[in-house]
């Protein structure tokens, strides 16, 4: 047996961090057969299995838990004695993130930041995506984390992946499923403004029939729509991975549809050309961070 090397360990790390080969390849600047071959010699260096298909997605096994565990050991290791060698990463970043994928993900991003750059600081704005996107035109955000955003002339969209949403009600509400735009027509609707990616979704839903819900309460928050929505005061659209702990615990119910409601697209957003270390640091950290809780599909 041949003595396994760094690059095969990254290739596992990065693999099983960010849930694909592409996405491990594009971190790692190689190509895909590259980053598989690597995946190959390390497995069988190591005599176990680590990965299963989950469709379009790699999910460790226990051995691969266990493999990962101790991976990461090893490049945290190497990547503090480069960061010896290297200037530290420090300042304020002003970061923007879409309210739903924020309440989803944000305080295992900056737990991550703090631990890896305890000399960077993020100064958070947290909103719908639409409000954002004149704020990082005039200066105000330096990059953000948008859905499905309008394009700018001057920017650069790097596209991150799928975020699942659903309609959403109270366990409390009797909805039977599978729901079709013509049982749910007849509920109140809670939604984002007009002219939101989420009032679009809504909207889009009931036109496959036809329908027009017949009354819609409108509201700024993603956060205090899920709340109003547990209060069994209405359905309404959320991304499904902000709702897990409701969810685990009952409060909460992910309906069945048909048609089924369509995943939105997560995209970073920044002025082209002006990415500081800071800032790829911190772009670093949310997709290290995303692909560990294999959150986008």
């Amino acid at each position: 047996m041949s003595r396994m090397t760094l690059q095969q360990i990254e290739a596992f790390y990065w693999t099983a961090t960010l849930g694909s080969v592409q996405k491990a390849a594009d971190r790692l600047g190689l190509s895909q057969p590259a980053v598989s071959l690597r995946l190959k010699e390390f497995e069988r260096n190591a005599t176990r299995r680590h990965f299963e298909r989950a469709g379009r997605h790699l999910r460790l096994t226990q051995a691969g838990r266990e493999a990962l565990r101790t991976v990461r050991g090893i490049i945290e290791g190497v990547d503090s004695l480069g960061a010896d060698a290297s200037p530290g990463i420090s300042g304020t970043i002003k970061v923007g993130f879409a309210e739903g994928f924020a309440l989803a993900c944000l305080p295992q991003i900056l737990e991550r930041v703090h631990t890896t750059y305890p000399d960077l600081h993020p100064e958070l704005t947290v909103s719908i995506s639409s409000s954002m996107e004149p704020a990082l035109q005039d200066g105000r955000i330096d990059l953000a984390f948008l859905v499905e955003p309008t394009e700018l002339e001057g920017f650069t969209y790097v596209y991150f992946g799928l975020q699942p949403t659903g309609w959403v009600v109270a366990s409390s509400l009797d909805v039977p499923t599978p729901v079709t735009p013509d049982n749910l027509a007849k509920i109140r609707i809670i939604s984002n403004q007009p002219g939101t990616i989420g009032y679009r979704q809504v909207v889009r839903w009931f036109a496959s029939e036809g329908l027009k819900p017949a009354s819609i309460d409108i509201c700024s928050s993603v956060a205090i729509q899920a709340k109003l929505i547990e209060a069994g005061t209405g359905a309404g659209i959320l991304p499904t991975r902000m709702i897990d702990e409701q969810v685990a615990s009952g409060r909460l119910r992910v309906l069945e549809t048909f048609p089924p409601v369509q995943p939105v697209a997560i995209f970073l957003v920044h002025r082209t050309g002006t990415l500081t270390p800071a800032a790829r640091a911190f772009v670093d950290c949310v997709t290290e961070t995303v692909g560990q809780m294999q959150y986008l599909i």
